[in-house]
């Protein structure tokens, strides 16, 4: 029997998912030490990313086509393949729109600004103080590119579900390692006013994200079972592989540098 896509995935480039989910960034958030500006500007840049998710989500669900059902079969039955991810990216949207809602309220309660401008990225050009608008940043820009690209007519829907599966690992594993990291003292007195330790990274680290995201997994991986022939099986494998390692590249990259 054939190793699962998403064990096939996680098996390569182990150093790159180190790097990602270890980020200097998240441990700061774990010890309280984030100022409300730098919180501000990477909440502002993930808020945009989760706005675009909702269109992805978008494009995956037109590539699902759910199959008649046979009336003749007796009820209950087993849901298909295809069911089974139609419901699972119904629920991405559930989710993402609470998620949203989240931000909002948590950035209120907390002081946080979510429209806040990052600052100047490498590779962005250079300009005079306020020239710069608020909007997405280089890294969030690339990573919204990404998943219009995996949402095309071009890809698959196994490619897609393998975007969407990494991003939500990593973002899970990322919050997951902040958590282990959590300081026993009062979140009061923490830059962010406590947003990170009493709201954000108990949230992001839940068992229901977790949930989901093993949901995500499991139909991609029961999507890539059905595959057939050596050739077939290596050549998407190789498709997603080539996914796997752009989300890696762009999760390391969307954490905001902190000082020591």
């Amino acid at each position: 029997m054939a190793q699962p896509l998403s064990s096939y995935l996680h098996a390569h480039f182990p150093s790159s998912f180190r790097r990602a989910t270890t980020h200097p960034f998240l441990i700061a958030a774990a010890s309280g030490t984030l100022s409300k500006k730098t919180l501000s500007q990477w909440l502002a840049q993930d808020r945009l990313y989760a706005q675009s998710y909702i269109r992805f989500i978008g494009l995956l669900l037109a590539k699902v086509v759910l199959p008649p059902r046979n009336p003749s079969m007796s009820s209950p039955r087993v849901p298909s393949t295809e069911e089974r991810i139609f419901h699972a990216l119904t629920e991405a949207l559930v989710n993402i729109r609470r998620e949203l809602r989240f931000f909002e309220d948590t950035a209120a309660a907390y002081g946080l600004d979510v429209t806040a401008v990052p600052d100047q990225e490498e590779g962005e050009e250079g300009g005079k103080e306020g020239w710069k608008v608020f909007g997405p940043g280089f890294i969030t820009k690339a990573y919204i590119d990404l998943f219009m690209a995996a949402g095309s007519s071009g890809t698959t829907l196994l490619e897609g579900l393998t975007v969407l599966w990494a991003t939500e690992w990593c973002y899970l594993s990322a919050w997951r390692f902040a958590k282990s990291h959590l300081k026993e003292k009062d979140a009061s007195e923490d830059s962010d006013g406590g947003a990170l330790r009493k709201e954000f990274i108990p949230n992001w680290s839940s068992v229901e994200f977790e949930e989901f995201v093993v949901l995500i997994r499991d139909v991609m991986d029961e999507l890539a079972g059905k595959l057939k022939g050596a050739e077939e099986i290596e050549r998407e494998r190789g498709k997603c592989l080539g996914w796997w390692r752009q989300v890696l590249w762009l999760e390391e990259r969307f954490w905001p540098d902190v000082k020591d």
